[in-house]
């Protein structure tokens, strides 16, 4: 981060301290210079205490626009109160053994708009992360969490069962390399559950005459649940699975839909240890890309049933891909097509509650979540939600009520592209 991005995010905090009289401001200075002497503890552990101590000394402006606390309408929920429960956990002021601040630990999206507010520009989630290695180090690793992990353990997915093999049934067609392709269209364990999604975006290559593998029945998870868990043993083995599954195809470029898998394949197998020397982007990074050089084109308007949209930006791709643009790049090419933006939108987007390990630790308090975007998007006056990851169409439909489900529509960009090729 930039000295004129540091200024603008502290900007907030000068007029608090030129109001604070000479004393309160000296205090204040001489107990930030002394966080390390008054707090950082003894001992061996894995929490980034340093920066727990930042966060939990902070003024919390974060709290505002937290998905999480937004849901819960309780203090417990900021970013600040649970790095401030993390550092006692590591500390030994809170025991291990009380499961309630154990749990809190988990209860986190992964959405980093805490990020966003941050003056220091460091995420909670990361932080959280942090403590989950002393919390598994101890041996005290939540059962929700182990559940996920015995899934992944038992099935290679996510979902208890292979999910990858239900392609059959789904209709979707299985393509298996030949150790010779230009791309590997990587598909996640949450994708399965939209197969529509899957076959645009598999119509899109074809048409682009792209020579591509699924490898489906070869497929397993990339991992992204055991690394929000801290489980790095399980994490690093599906991580070197992959990499030999991916490298079997001799594709210079892998895509996915699912931006999770994109932010594991990419950033976290390589802090792992395990870097994988391909391009990584996103399935609508590749598409506009494609249009770009008029390998597919757009011939056809829009069908009047799909005139009128909304975006949802995820999180992973607009605050980890650092990507807002090529969605609607891709949109902006559709004639005929209106655009109606959400308040909360771009780097400020608000999450669907489905994402990190909440929906694990606490399901209704994710649905709460995932309500309050929809609310979000219905205020536009559009029934035709457009996004660009699997999870967070799955966590937009939990937000929407039974009776509403036949009103409003949830769409990958995909589907909305393949439209007017």
């Amino acid at each position: 981060m930039g000295i004129e991005e540091t200024l603008n995010k502290y900007k907030w905090m000068v007029p608090l301290l030129q109001k604070a009289d000479r004393e309160t401001r000296s205090t204040l200075m001489k107990n930030f210079r002394q966080r390390k002497k008054n707090f950082f503890p003894k001992g061996d552990f894995k929490a980034d205490v340093d920066n727990l101590i930042k966060c939990m000394l902070c003024p919390n402006m974060c709290r505002f626009d937290c998905g999480t606390l937004q849901a819960a309408l309780t203090e417990t929920m900021s970013p600040a109160y649970k790095t401030r429960i993390g550092y006692y956990l590591t500390i030994g002021k809170i025991d291990y053994a009380d499961s309630d601040f154990v749990d809190l630990m988990y209860k986190c999206t992964n959405e980093e708009t805490c990020k966003v507010w941050c003056p220091f520009d460091f995420s909670v989630v990361s932080l959280l992360e942090t403590v989950r290695d002393d919390i598994n180090a101890k041996g005290f690793m939540p059962d929700f969490c182990k559940e996920q992990i015995e899934k992944l353990k038992n099935s290679n997915t996510i979902e208890g069962y292979n999910i990858f093999e239900t392609y059959k049934e789904k209709g979707i067609e299985n393509i298996e390399t030949k150790g010779k392709d230009d791309v590997f269209y990587y598909i996640g364990c949450e994708s399965m559950k939209f197969p529509e999604v899957i076959k645009a975006n598999i119509e899109i290559l074809k048409t682009a005459g792209i020579k591509f593998s699924t490898n489906l029945d070869k497929k397993i998870c990339c991992g992204g649940p055991a690394f929000n868990i801290r489980d790095m043993e399980t994490a690093i083995e599906f991580a070197n699975k992959n990499k030999e599954l991916i490298e079997s195809t001799g594709a210079k470029i892998i895509i996915s839909d699912c931006p999770g898998c994109i932010l594991t394949l990419k950033e976290r197998f390589e802090k792992a240890g395990i870097k994988i020397e391909k391009e990584i982007i996103h399935t609508t990074q590749y598409f506009m890309k494609l249009i770009n050089e008029e390998r597919i084109k757009i011939t056809k308007s829009i069908p009047e049933e799909y005139k009128k949209i909304t975006i949802h930006d995820p999180c992973l791709i607009s605050r980890n891909l650092n990507d807002t643009e090529s969605i609607r790049n891709i949109l902006s090419k559709i004639q005929g097509l209106e655009l109606v933006e959400t308040i909360y939108k771009k780097e400020n987007t608000h999450c669907c509650g489905w994402s990190g390990t909440a929906h694990w630790a606490d399901r209704d308090l994710a649905i709460k979540q995932a309500q309050n975007r929809v609310n979000e998007l219905k205020e536009t006056g559009v029934n035709i939600f457009i996004s660009a990851c699997p999870l967070c169409e799955l966590g937009l439909a939990y937000g929407l009520k039974e009776t509403e489900k036949e009103k409003y529509n949830i769409l990958d960009i995909s589907e909305i592209l393949l439209k007017v090729l």
